[in-house]
Order: structure tokens, then sequence, then C-alpha cells
């Protein structure tokens, strides 16, 4: 039984790490090939569809409040986070695009945040991660 409920759990744990591949892919495809940015409507209907969030609400959240909010809707992980930070990101250069710069802004400082906390409580260092922490803060600068 305890088996049982151990392995139900790591596919759920490993559903959400593909549905957050996912989005990343999709959101990070379209800025690869040049295509033109989204629109603010698909933006909310992929976070709606794809994580369940709504990305008004995301935007409008303090970012000291972002990770109670991601981990109380998904229970989301350490690395589901730090794929979410991506998201975020790859989210504020849409909205960068679509001249939206203050929820650019908002949500790039989400990011770093999640990535900080990942950095100041996770058990694994990564030099990776430090690195996108500084290029998250200069572009933030800009």
């Amino acid at each position: 039984m305890i088996m049982e409920q151990r392995d139900y759990l790591m596919r759920q744990i490993e559903q959400l790490g593909q549905v957050l591949a996912k989005m990343l892919a999709r959101l990070l495809g379209i800025k690869q090939k040049g295509s033109p940015s989204f629109g603010l409507e698909e933006l909310r209907q992929t976070y709606k569809n794809e994580l369940d969030i709504d990305l008004e609400e995301l935007i409008h959240i303090p970012e000291n409040d972002i990770i109670i909010f991601l981990k109380n809707k998904n229970k989301y992980f350490e690395h589901h986070l730090e794929m979410i930070a991506d998201i975020l990101h790859a989210t504020a250069e849409n909205n960068y695009k679509n001249d939206r710069l203050n929820d650019g802004n908002n949500l790039l400082r989400k990011s770093i945040y999640i990535l900080e906390y990942i950095h100041s409580t996770g058990k694994d260092f990564s030099i990776d991660r430090v690195s996108k922490i500084e290029t998250l803060k200069d572009l933030l600068k800009k």
C-alpha cells in the first residue's frame, strides 16, 4: 500500500514536471523562431490551461508571497520552481515585446525571487542558477 502511494506521488511529480517543460518549450519556441510574441489573451489561456494559474493574479501577487502561492497551488518542488522561474522570465520578455514594461518587470522580479529562494534553501549549489540570477538582475536594470 505504501509503495503504491509512493509510485502514485512520483507519477504526479513527473507529470507536473512534464507540463512545466511543455509550457516553457512553447514559450521559448516562439521566441527562438522569431515569431511574433504571444498575445496577452493567449498568454492568459496558456497559464490557465497548463498551470491552472490566473496570469493577472500571478502578476499582482507580492513577490515575497510567490513561493507560498505556488507551493499551495500545486505542491511544486524545487526543480519545478526553477522551471516556473524560467517560464516567468519568458513571460516577462513577452510582456516587454507587448509594451507592458511594468508587468514584465514584476514577473522578472518574481523570477529572481524564486531563483534566490532556491539558491538559499536548496540542497545543491548551481553555478548556472547563480548566473541566471545575475543575468535577470541585469535585464531588470535596463
